[in-house]
This record gives C-alpha cells, structure tokens and sequence, in this order.
C-alpha cells in the first residue's frame, strides 16, 4: 500500500505544529476509533455529541500512525505522534484541499435528491474497468464527509467519485467549489428536504449549483425528466458548461429505449451519438435505467469505451438498504430492503420495483419522511394512490404514516405502530408463504431494525 499522507504532507497542507522526531506513513484517515485501522491518521473532531480527543489515545493504542489534535492532551506522552493545529475540522478540510490539488486524474461530482449513492456505486463499479478509482465511502456527502473523501484520496489513483449532499440553501455551491470536478451529475430533484428549502424550484436552483464548479466546455448530466430543467439550462449555458440529458425522446442526449422490466433484471437500449447498444441490468427496477444511462453518460464524457461500461455493470447489485433483495426462505419470500432513507419520490419508485418482484402478496412497511416541515401531511398523503395501486397489506409506523394508515381501505390495513421495532412482531404474525416484503422510511426511524429481524433465522411463517 503506497503512503497516503508523511509529516511533511500533513504540516504543508495544515500548517500544523509536529514536535515528533518520529517520521510518519499514514496509510489512511480515521475519524472513528471503532473503525480506525493500523496506519490511519486520527483527526480528532469536535462534534455536538462528542470530542475526539477523548480517543486519542485509544487511535494510538490502535495502531493510529499519527492523531491530529487542536490541544495537548494531559495523559498523551511528548514522544506521541501527535500534529498540533488550531481546529481540527479546518485541517481536515486543508487536507481534502491539498490532496485534491496534487491529483491529477479525473473527478466526478454526483448530487440529487434521490439516487446519489446508488450512481456513485453504479459508476465506481464501471470505472473500476478503466484503472483505479476512489469514491465516497457510504453517504459521505456533506461538510465532514466531502473533505474526508477528498483527505482519502491516493494521488496516483485514476478517478475520483464525490457525492455532494445538501438540506439547506447555500451547501453545494462550497462543496462543489471545494471538489472542483471534471464531470457532474445531477440525479433527480424531488421533496426531500422541503421543509428547509419551501419549494421544488429552490432544490433546483440548488442542485444547478454543482454546474458552476465545472471547467467551461465540460458536461453535465440530467435526467430530461427533471423537475427544473430550464434552471439547469440557464446556468449551464451561463456558465459554458455542456449539459446533456438521459432519457426517452429522441433529443435526449442519451437515449434509451425498448425497456423490458422483470423481476430478475431489466433489459434495454441505450443509443448515443446515433451508435446503439443492448444493455442488461441484473437488479430490477426502472429508476436504475436511468441511473445507468447517466452513468454512460459519463463514461461517454470521459471519451471511454462504452462497450466495456455495458458489460462491466451487467452484475451491478444494489446494496443494503438501497434496494438490495434479500431471502427469507422460511417463507419462501424476499424482502426488498430499502431501509437506508426515504422520500416521496423513492416510495413510490420502490412500489414500482415490488410489484415486478413479487409473485404473490405485497407487503408494504413505510416509516415517516422526515425533513418535510410544514409539507410532511401533504406529502405523505400523496402516497395513498400508489400504495392503493401496488399494496396488498400495509404496516406503518410513526405519526406522519399514521395519518396515511387511517386512510387506507380497511382490507390494507395490516397495522401501525409508534416505532419500527414495536411494530415487528405484528407483521411477523400475519407472514404468509410467498410474500414480498418492501421496507422503507428515513434513516431515523430505524426501519433497519425491521429488516434485520425478519431475516434472523428464527422467523417464523404462520
């Protein structure tokens, strides 16, 4: 493993103080000590719950090839690794700057409402044909996790993936800045976080904001489907950027046509620049097409063989809490796990997907949408016709989905409860041979715990 970060590196980019004689080869960048591995750099961030320097020592003990602090620590030796710096979130964010400015190779932004994480993966995986590449770890999207992937990043690797997150106005424009990409991608606008932004219109004009961290001529990614499409016209043409859409018509940019959903997989046709090719995707649903087609999009901006993308994301599988399916054979039933977070939007696209899965009953199991403010009764509600329309039995939980349970038909009703965990064993009760389950609801009503408990091998079927 090539060294990521040497005392030199880390007092260039920080400015820091390092008494140590010792000589550092940091290997990595850890902000947890219950994941921080031999050879990590420990950055010690304040946060509202915690303070890491109370680990310190624990980063050490670990293997830890240097902490960076703000303080001395009283219990720390003077012989410790330690780098000295005024805060240690700013150093962390110098870091993300200084390793993104000796990079050479190409950077990728990706934001949306819905779908970021699914198309980082979709297009890690892709790259990976290519030459090496870098991505956000998980959901690391924000003012901490962007320069953490950023301090993470090898300088000799050949493509970086940064996922760039918001829930109020004024974050991506920083972030974007800050990650300065090649290629953006724009996934979706939708009511995620309405209560903080109002309207439709301001997602939009915030997420267009991505296009002006871009280089002039470069190219940026959007569904033609896109709530707002005129905004990201308008700033793209501002700013000499390129924007092409993904899409049905035949002025979509790229083209896709003669989709074939099934419960296995999803077949189709992606056509850019009057070149056609037959495209499979092992995991089912219609909202990964156009995921894939942006991700072609990219690889056609970065002038790769997309032959070799098409054949590359034929086994792409979504991940946990994301859409991944998985077994319960004491039922002879699945789950489609999409426990991670939820929105209007991704509700109704999952109700989609369990309906081309399941054989015979669907089992639907919703929990709150958070961060809709004033708009949560209106947004919830708006579910009804699509559960109407895909469900054969419903549990809920939370207060938001309580008002959407006590207005379901009688005959959906399966049951609701005040949290996820209460609300197992009623739907362990009513399991049937053959069910189709679909779990989802923000990540704070910790719908996981559902999911996690019915694949236990203890489940029962009635």
């Amino acid at each position: 493993m090539s060294v990521l970060w040497t005392e030199t590196d880390l007092i260039q980019a920080t400015n820091g103080i390092f008494p140590c004689s010792t000589s550092i080869k940091g290997n990595g960048i850890s902000i947890d000590t219950r994941s921080i591995e031999k050879g990590d750099i420990f950055v010690a961030i304040i946060g509202e719950n915690s303070d890491g320097h109370a680990y310190v020592q624990k980063a050490l003990d670990a293997g830890a090839a240097c902490a960076i602090v703000s303080h001395p620590i009283s219990e720390i030796p003077d012989t410790a690794p330690i780098l000295y710096v005024k805060d240690t979130l700013q150093a962390l964010t110098d870091m993300g700057r200084y390793a993104r400015n000796r990079f050479t190779g190409k950077v990728i932004a990706i934001t949306g409402s819905v779908g970021k994480t699914t198309t980082k993966e979709m297009l890690k995986m892709t790259l990976s044909a290519y030459g090496t590449v870098h991505a956000a770890a998980g959901s690391h999207n924000n003012h901490l996790g962007v320069p953490l992937t950023l301090a993470r990043l090898p300088k000799d690797t050949d493509f970086c993936i940064c996922e760039i997150g918001m829930n109020h106005i004024g974050e991506i424009a920083p972030l974007a800045t800050f990650v300065s990409p090649h290629i953006a991608i724009i996934t979706e606008v939708a009511s995620s976080h309405l209560g903080y932004m109002q309207n439709l219109d301001n997602i939009a004009k915030e997420k267009s904001q991505i296009i002006i961290a871009l280089p002039p001529q470069a190219v940026a990614l959007v569904p033609e489907t896109i709530y707002g499409l005129d905004i990201f016209q308008g700033i793209a043409k501002q700013y000499q950027v390129q924007l092409q859409t993904v899409g049905a018509s035949k002025a979509a940019s790229v083209q896709i046509s003669n989709i074939d959903l099934g419960a296995q997989q999803s077949n189709f046709q992606i056509s850019i620049q009057k070149q056609d090719y037959a495209f499979t995707l092992s995991s089912p649903g219609e909202h990964l097409i156009r995921n894939a087609g942006l991700v072609i999009g990219a690889i056609h901006a970065l002038r790769l063989d997309i032959q070799q993308a098409i054949t590359t994301l034929v086994d792409f599988q979504t991940g946990n809490g994301r859409g991944k399916i998985l077994s319960l054979p004491t039922i002879n039933g699945r789950i489609l796990d999409e426990s991670y977070n939820a929105s209007t939007l991704s509700i109704s696209t999952a109700l989609k997907t369990l309906s081309l899965l399941a054989p015979a009953r669907k089992i639907v199991i919703l929990g709150d949408i958070m961060e809709l403010g004033d708009f949560s009764e209106q947004e919830h509600l708006s579910l009804l016709p699509h559960l109407i329309a895909n469900a054969d039995l419903v549990f809920c939980c939370g207060s938001m989905m309580h008002i959407v349970f006590e207005q379901l038909p009688q005959p959906l009703r399966g049951g609701w409860c005040a949290t996820a965990q209460e609300l197992i064993p009623f739907i362990q009760s009513q399991l049937q041979e053959n069910d189709t389950l679909l779990v989802k609801g923000s990540n704070s009503m910790r719908m996981n715990s559902i999911v996690t408990t019915l694949t236990a091998p203890e489940i029962r079927k009635n």
